[in-house]
């Protein structure tokens, strides 16, 4: 680590600088913050969906992964990743509301954004997120979510599987979570494992979220457990919930299901069922 960056960045805790793919010159801006071990590359199908003429579209790759800085020395929590996304948007020049757009661990950050900013935020859409409740309320989410942390924790402990191919399994999470690492990236992808996924806030921080929420989930999505979320956030009036036909990533389908979302064209509201009163 240079002199420059224990000064600015560890001492002052100035964010670093973000990579990030631009693209249109639309009124309406929306920042599209990918997940863990991705870059912002992999939102380059619903990029091309969305109008230039209508959307300012931001997509930067997260502190430690892509073409930003990959510094080995933060504790990579979401209030880091946070920071750098606010201080990219400032430099950009952004002014007014805009609408975050986050998958997996990129609905962590989002989700921490609109509760820290609720004025800057308009909207908010999480397409799979890993939200892990630890409250004894919801004994089967509890469970599931141990089995989940329990194969973190092995990847998170086995750095030398993510290169040397040698695991079964560790071929099978990369696949499941859409993993393209180098080995620059490992202390960056670690740390945010640990302490942003596993550490989460968002849990607690959507049962209070004033922003309009989007929550879509990949009915085929093996990575995040959606057991008792719905009953956890039905107090929330804020909160929509939708389910797309797709797994764990960004795939075309699932490209056009958030673009259609995003311009508003699509009616996918999770109905309540009441009963009817009877005829009198």
């Amino acid at each position: 680590m240079n002199i420059r960056d224990t000064i600015w960045h560890k001492w002052l805790r100035r964010p670093y600088k973000l990579a990030a793919i631009q693209a249109g010159q639309g009124q309406k801006t929306v920042v599209l913050l990918h997940g863990v071990g991705a870059s912002g590359a992999v939102w380059q199908s619903l990029i091309a969906q969305l109008d230039p003429k209508e959307w300012r579209v931001i997509a930067p790759d997260l502190l430690g992964f892509g073409e930003s800085p990959k510094p080995q020395w933060p504790d990579y929590a979401v209030l880091t990743h946070a920071n750098a996304v606010v201080a990219l948007l400032k430099r950009l020049g952004v002014k007014g509301q805009v609408t975050i757009l986050g998958h997996s661990m990129g609905t962590l950050i989002a989700t921490h954004i609109a509760a820290t900013y609720p004025k800057r935020v308009k909207r908010l859409v999480l397409y799979e997120p890993p939200l892990y409740a630890d409250d004894p309320e919801f004994r089967a989410h509890m469970r599931r979510r141990e089995y989940y942390f329990a194969l973190y924790e092995f990847i998170a402990g086995h750095p030398q599987l993510a290169f040397t191919q040698a695991q079964r399994l560790w071929r099978i999470a990369k696949r499941l979570l859409g993993l393209h690492l180098s080995e620059e990236e490992w202390t960056p992808f670690e740390r945010s494992l640990r302490n942003t996924i596993m550490r989460q806030t968002a849990y607690s921080e959507l049962h209070n979220i004033h922003v309009p929420t989007d929550i879509v989930h990949g009915r085929f999505d093996l990575v995040v457990t959606r057991k008792d979320l719905r009953r956890m956030y039905k107090q929330n009036h804020k909160i929509t919930w939708h389910t797309v036909s797709d797994f764990h990533g960004i795939s075309a389908r699932s490209a056009r299901y958030l673009a259609a979302l995003l311009n508003g064209r699509r009616a996918v509201r999770h109905k309540r069922h009441t009963k009817k009163e009877p005829p009198k």
